[in-house]
């Protein structure tokens, strides 16, 4: 029986995600649970480092002469096909962009986040606290959409905290009894807590590769 994955990210991220799943033996629904809008915002500092931790941060900076540091690799492609120079990526998490920042950058420079409205983690804060002139700037923001497959599917793959939250106000008014949900992160997850799911699994890492492996091998 073929496994249908309904890949809920944006474009052009989700055409990306979905032929890896297709590869994997899985017939992916592509419908995004949000919509991204720019937002206006004031030029940036042409000597600042750039931090991304998504690629919609990307996709929404217009200037591309700056250092960058990118939560993992495919970001960090991103942005380097995008045209940014210098791209580091620590293959982690926000908390290891931290980490990675306080072992290598001195505090006489000036860092920025490149984000959404809505951002999970405390880089700026923490960078703050400990010296570093960082801040963030927010160039897009995503807005839940009320949508829903009309095709039978059996995976539903969650990318961000916001959308899981958007999934999981729709899926309390169906009966998602046979639905296996996987999760870029642990606060992704848990954004599902009371649905009656099939299943629910959590990538041990923020990677396409890794949500199929959590399925492929719970």
């Amino acid at each position: 029986m073929t496994k249908t994955i309904w890949i809920t990210r944006t474009q052009p991220a989700a055409a990306q995600s979905a032929s890896v799943w297709a590869e994997a033996g899985f017939e992916p629904e592509v419908l995004a649970l949000l919509d991204v809008m720019p937002v206006a915002y004031s030029p940036i500092p042409k000597n600042a480092i750039l931090i991304f931790t998504a690629k919609n941060g990307v996709d929404h900076m217009a200037q591309t002469d700056h250092r960058a540091i990118c939560v993992g690799d495919a970001t960090a492609a991103h942005a380097e096909a995008s045209g940014f120079r210098d791209v580091v990526s620590v293959d982690g998490t926000s908390a290891d962009i931290t980490r990675w920042v306080l072992a290598n950058l001195n505090k006489d420079g000036t860092l920025i986040h490149i984000s959404g409205r809505h951002v999970r983690g405390t880089i700026t804060e923490d960078l703050a606290a400990a010296g570093y002139n960082a801040t963030r700037v927010i160039t897009y923001e995503l807005t839940p959409v009320p949508t829903w497959p009309v095709k039978r599917i059996s995976h539903v793959a969650l990318y961000s905290p916001l959308a899981a939250k958007t999934f999981a106000e729709l899926a309390r008014e169906r009966d998602v009894s046979t639905l296996t949900t996987v999760s870029i992160s642990k606060a992704t997850n848990a954004e599902l807590d009371g649905l009656s799911l099939n299943a629910r699994y959590i990538a041990t890492r923020p990677t396409e590769a890794a949500l199929v492996k959590a399925v492929q091998t719970p």
